[in-house]
C-alpha cells in the first residue's frame, strides 16, 4: 500500500546512503563509532523518553492487553531459545534473533497503524509505552548473558538492565506521563534530539552491512523474519482472546506486532558486543521485506480474525 511503501522506502534510503558512504570512506571507523555512540547515549533515549513522556492517554484499563504482550513476547523469546541452535552460530549471534524476533519499529508503528485504523492513536501509544521497557529488558538480558566475555551473574545481570540508557528513558517517560508532569520547553529539544536518533542509526546499519552477511547469515535472518512476522502476530492473537481484549482492538495489535524490527537493535548489539553485522542484517531485511508483507497482514487480517472467532 503506498502508506506503508512512503514509511518504509525512506528507511531502506538511508541504509543505502549509509552504504554508500562507507564505500567512498566518507567516514573512518572511530568516526561511525562516535556516531553510535550518541546516537546510543543521547538521540535514541531522548527520542523515547519524549514519545512516552508525551503520552497523555495512560495506562488505565490497560490490563489485558499488557497481560496479552508479556505473555506473547516472553514466549517467542522461549521459543528462540529453544531453537537456538537452529538459528545461531554463537552467543552473539543468537541475540541478534532474539532482539529480530522480538522488537518493532516504533517510527513505522506511530505512522502506519492509526492511519489504516483510524481512532487507534491512542491505543497505538499505548501499545509502544507497555512494550518498549519489556523488549528492552529482555534484550539487554540476552546480550548480558550471551554475548558478554565477563562470567555473568545476578549482579552483574541487574545492573547492565539498570544502567542501560534506552531502558532508564523508557522508565522515566513512563513515570513522567503517569505523574502528568509537563516537559515545557525541553519537550522541544528532546524533540529535536530524537529526530537525529532514526537518520544516524540507519546510517550506521547501512555503513556495517555487508552483502556477504545475508548469505552468511541467512538462517538468522530466516528465523528472527518468520517468528517476528508470523509467530509472534499469531500469539497475540491468541492470548489477547483469552485475556478478553476487545475484538475491535485486534487488527491494530496484529499490524503492530508484524512492523519489522528498530532500528535501535543495531545500537544495542554494537554497544554491548552483540552480532552487529547480524543485526544489521536482521534489521535490513525485515524493513525490506516488510513493503510485501505489513500489505498481506493488512489485506487478511480481518478474514483471519473472523475465522479464529469460530473456534472461540
Amino acid at each position: 500500500m503506498p502508506l506503508i511503501a512512503s514509511a518504509l522506502v525512506p528507511l531502506a534510503l538511508l541504509m543505502a546512503t549509509g552504504a554508500a558512504l562507507r564505500r567512498i570512506r566518507f567516514l573512518q571507523p572511530e568516526g561511525w563509532a562516535a556516531l553510535d555512540r550518541v546516537n546510543y547515549w543521547v538521540f535514541l533515549p531522548a527520542l523515547i523518553f519524549q514519545s512516552l513522556a508525551t503520552n497523555d492517554r495512560g495506562l488505565d484499563g490497560a490490563g489485558p492487553i499488557a497481560l496479552t504482550l508479556v505473555v506473547s513476547l516472553l514466549t517467542v523469546g522461549g521459543l528462540v531459545r529453544l531453537l537456538k541452535p537452529v538459528v545461531a552460530r554463537d552467543g552473539p549471534t543468537y541475540t541478534s534473533v532474539v532482539q529480530g524476533s522480538i522488537r518493532f519499529n516504533s517510527f513505522v508503528a506511530l505512522l502506519v497503524v492509526p492511519t489504516l485504523y483510524p481512532g487507534t492513536a491512542g491505543l497505538t501509544a499505548l501499545l509502544v509505552a507497555l512494550t518498549v521497557p519489556l523488549v528492552n529488558v529482555m534484550s539487554v538480558t540476552a546480550l548480558a548473558q550471551h554475548a558478554s566475555s565477563v562470567p555473568v551473574n545476578a549482579r552483574i545481570l541487574v545492573r547492565s538492565i539498570v544502567s542501560n540508557p534506552l531502558i532508564v528513558a523508557s522508565l522515566g517517560g513512563i513515570l513522567v506521563a503517569r505523574l502528568g508532569l509537563p516537559l515545557g520547553p525541553v519537550e522541544t529539544s528532546l524533540e529535536l534530539l530524537g529526530r537525529a536518533a532514526l537518520a544516524a542509526g540507519l546510517l550506521s546499519v547501512g555503513a556495517t552491512l555487508r552483502f556477504g552477511s545475508l548469505l552468511n547469515d541467512a538462517r538468522s535472518i530466516l528465523g528472527a523474519t518468520v517468528l517476528k512476522f508470523t509467530v509472534l502476530p499469531a500469539l497475540v492473537l491468541v492470548t489477547a482472546t483469552l485475556f478478553g481484549v476487545p475484538e475491535a482492538a485486534l487488527p491494530a495489535l496484529l499490524l503492530f506486532h508484524a512492523m519489522p524490527t528498530a532500528s535501535s537493535s543495531f545500537l544495542l548489539a554494537r554497544a554491548m558486543n552483540g552480532n552487529e553485522r547480524t543485526m544489521a542484517a536482521v534489521l535490513a531485511s525485515q524493513t525490506v521485506l516488510a513493503l510485501l508483507w505489513l500489505p498481506v497482514v493488512y489485506a487478511f487480517t480481518p478474514s483471519l480474525i473472523s475465522l479464529w472467532s469460530r473456534f472461540t
